[in-house]
């Protein structure tokens, strides 16, 4: 039983000097007595703090749960896709952009697409006197970069590739000054002018290109190495010149099934993670004579009405059919995502008793290859209505009558386990001031009885020297 101190206790304490009692130990003994009550409200406190801690923990799951489904939503989940592969990617690489038209294509690249480059043509080691650089790239803006004399050609590169929105980089390369364009293409030539350009004499030392490739015998140019134009839906990379054609296949479009199959395997995971946690709150047994405070603890949960109605709700999400699918592929089973069998051989099945899930990845690929659109109905469907909706659908309006913020059920129930704990705290706290009262009081008798003990031991001296003296005298 816990021993609660109060204000009245004091620092120092000589008791039953007239009575020879240990009052000390007898007002504690009897203090024990008159904590109980408070010894009863702090247990139920801590009681209530569990169970709130317990509705929180399912709280956090459900809400993993709820983003679990809604990953079953994302419409790039259930995107098709397509191989694209090139025949040589150290000369050109085809990567998918968008849908494109299955089949094969031939490619030869002739010329690789480049940007120009302009050297100063002086042997000019610094700016001679203050001015600008005006520099421009193609029909891009022009950009003006402020010179001061004295300058050195690397401060100059400095300014240059400080400068907001310029389309050359510039260095020094064997005492030059070099600029260098970031963009390709043959319309994409460098001009340098303004008041400083004479005192470096800038001349065109690379020609910007445009690339030169075939595509099924059809020749094309393109100002890019990056190429988005050519087959539609596929990005190519040119990254050399071809001396045979480079072919490029895209297949036909099919679901993602990798997608899919991570998606719903995520499902699974986070749905038996929150259905084992609530089913062990639900069979935790009761201590019928609890010894301790872990004792105390266990079973709070024990067959929560409410709980056991949400785990039945979460089944039904799960099992019950779509409407509106055909016969052989309306359930989530028929898709492999089931409980599996709750017996196998002669011993049962604990994690399907419990309703957990698994997924047969061989069945749900077959599902999504023989009848995609209907597969996905089963995991995603908007209908309003809930013998149509998918999974994903049925889940989420599960889940916001439990986790809304203001009127959901665990939302309620956390809240008024609060209200009850902040009630205990005010009424541990009120036999706080009782407690200390009654020791007060009782050290107060206590040290009265002391008093009129000593005053009749005093008393009864006295007479006895009186008695003595009497007889004495005879």
């Amino acid at each position: 039983m816990t021993n609660i101190p109060t204000s009245a206790t004091p620092l120092a304490n000589i008791g039953g000097l007239a009575s020879g009692l240990d009052t000390n130990s007898i007002i504690s003994q009897l203090m024990q007595i008159e904590r109980n009550p408070q010894v009863r409200l702090q247990q139920q406190k801590t009681l209530e703090q569990v169970r709130q801690q317990a509705l929180r923990d399912i709280n956090t799951r459900l809400l993993n749960l709820q983003s679990a489904a809604t990953g079953l939503r994302d419409v790039g989940t259930w995107g098709d896709v397509q191989e694209v592969d090139s025949s040589d990617s150290s000369k050109i690489t085809a990567t998918r952009s968008g849908g494109a038209a299955a089949g094969g294509y031939e490619l030869m690249v002739t010329r690789l697409a480049r940007a120009a480059q302009m050297t100063q043509g002086t042997s000019a080691a610094a700016a001679s006197a203050d001015g600008t650089l005006t520099i421009q790239v193609g029909s891009g803006g022009a950009v003006d970069v402020a010179v001061t004399a004295g300058d050195s050609l690397q401060t100059i590169a400095d300014h240059i590739n400080g400068s907001s929105g310029m389309q050359a980089y510039a260095s020094v390369v064997k005492g030059k000054l070099v600029l260098s364009g970031k963009v390709t293409g043959q319309t994409n030539a460098i001009a340098v002018t303004g008041s400083s350009a004479a005192n470096f004499g800038f001349t065109q030392t690379q020609s910007a290109l445009d690339a030169n490739y075939t595509l099924d015998g059809v020749s094309k140019t393109s100002a890019s190495n990056i190429v988005s134009d050519a087959i539609a839906g596929v990005t190519l990379g040119f990254k050399a010149t071809t001396a045979t054609p480079v072919s490029v296949s895209v297949g036909a479009p099919g679901p993602d099934t990798d997608a899919v199959k991570a998606k719903v395997q995520n499902f699974i995971d986070q749905y038996n993670s929150t259905v084992d946690f609530i089913h062990d709150k639900l069979t935790e047994q009761r201590v019928p004579n609890p010894q301790n405070e872990a004792d105390r603890e266990k079973g709070l949960l024990n067959g929560d009405s409410g709980l056991n109605s949400l785990l039945s709700s979460l089944r039904e999400a799960v099992s019950d059919p779509v409407s509106g699918r055909p016969s052989i592929l309306s359930t989530l089973a028929q898709a492999g995502v089931s409980t599996g069998a709750a017996v196998g051989g002669a011993t049962l099945n604990q994690d399907a008793i419990e309703g957990k899930l698994t997924l047969d990845a061989d069945k749900l690929s077959a599902a999504l290859s023989n009848n995609f659109s209907d597969t996905k109905a089963l995991f995603t469907n908007i209908t309003g209505s809930y013998a149509g909706e998918g999974l994903a659908q049925r889940l989420d309006g599960l889940m916001n009558g439990w986790l809304n913020p203001t009127t959901g059920i665990l939302t309620g129930r956390i809240n008024s386990e609060q209200t009850t704990i902040d009630s205990l705290t005010t009424q541990i706290s009120d036999w706080d001031t009782r407690l200390t009262s009654k020791e007060a009081a009782l050290r107060a008798q206590f040290t009265a009885m002391e008093t009129a003990l000593s005053q009749l031991q005093s008393q009864g001296g006295q007479l006895s020297s009186q008695i003595g003296a009497l007889g004495g005298g005879n």
